[in-house]
């Protein structure tokens, strides 16, 4: 294959490539099935640009992780706990939610098996 075929064939992957990037699916159906439709944006890119920095300044997600790059990507807080007059007590501001009951009552049952049809 001669340089110039090859840049060709690079260069159509790439913009290829590009369009995958920044495209969403939607599913159509039949043979085709899915097909790729651009994105529209809400923001602008000067509150892309806001975000960004503002990312930079405070690295903690909304979930309370906080990212630390590299492959440990997030790190999520843990509860703490120091003995206080011979008992364990919790050191964080952490809520302490209770563990879901595993027996539905039968307003939670009819409410998943409305959302969850079989």
């Amino acid at each position: 294959m001669s340089f110039r075929k090859t840049a060709l064939v690079l260069a159509l992957a790439a913009t290829g490539g590009w369009s995958a990037v920044h495209a969403d699916t939607i599913f159509v159906g039949g043979e085709k099935g899915w097909v790729d439709v651009p994105v529209q944006s809400t923001l602008t890119s000067e509150a892309v640009r806001q975000q960004y920095v503002a990312f930079r300044v405070n690295r903690v997600a909304s979930d309370g992780g906080q990212f630390v790059g590299g492959e440990a990507g997030y790190v999520f807080p843990q509860h703490t706990y120091a003995r206080v007059n011979g008992e364990w007590v919790c050191t964080d501001k952490i809520a302490h939610n209770p563990k879901p009951n595993p027996i539905k009552s039968g307003a939670e049952a009819r409410a998943f098996i409305e959302q969850y049809p079989a």
